[in-house]
């Protein structure tokens, strides 16, 4: 059974996350500090907590560092606010992010901020996570807008006056991500997670 690492930003409940992948047959465990990272086969970044006490958390524990020494070797999903760490910064706090990608996370320009609800993803390419054109379900303020369609960034989500990017993968470095929550997507949202393991298998 794949042992899969969900990260702790020390702000929110990952139960949802947990289920989810125990329902794909996964052995999710708790990273709380970097002792916690050995001998995982992937990690995940989960979609709670603000931006600011992310980052604190990540470099005040030591994982910041260990995730940029994994990355390219050890599979990494973000999910929501997983995935907007990845990158140089959001609107949301005055912290850099892992620097992972070079756009900035921007506050969304919506009918309704938070965007809460099942939003359509547009899939543009293929990659490893296998995703399928559909309804994910969202919940969130900020994302990284008006993306260009080429991978990494295959996935894109219209919400208001916004164009999100909804899903990047990155085979080369094993970096995957999604603005949508894939434990809270049904069956198609399961399918990613599905992926992303058979990502770890390989």
């Amino acid at each position: 059974m794949v042992k899969l690492g969900v990260v702790d930003y020390g702000v929110g409940n990952v139960g949802s996350v947990f289920n989810a992948l125990r329902r794909v047959n996964a052995d999710p465990h708790l990273i709380k500090d970097i002792n916690d990272l050995s001998n995982v086969d992937a990690i995940i970044l989960p979609g709670v907590g603000s931006f600011n006490a992310a980052v604190v958390n990540l470099v005040n524990s030591g994982i910041a560092e260990e995730l940029n020494r994994f990355r390219g070797s050890v599979p990494i999903l973000g999910i929501c606010l997983g995935l907007q760490l990845m990158f140089r910064g959001s609107d949301e706090g005055k912290l850099s992010g892992l620097g992972w990608y070079g756009e900035w996370v921007r506050r969304i320009n919506g009918p309704r901020v938070p965007h809460i609800g099942w939003g359509y993803v547009k899939v543009n390419g293929e990659c490893g996570l296998a995703p399928t054109q559909g309804y994910y379900y969202f919940m969130h303020s900020y994302a990284v807008t008006n993306p260009t369609p080429s991978k990494p960034y295959i996935g894109i989500t219209k919400y208001g006056n916004s164009t999100i990017l909804s899903i990047l993968c990155d085979d080369d470095k094993l970096t995957y991500g999604t603005q949508f929550h894939p434990e809270k997507s049904s069956r198609l949202g399961l399918s990613i997670l599905r992926s992303f393991i058979s990502i770890t298998k390989r």
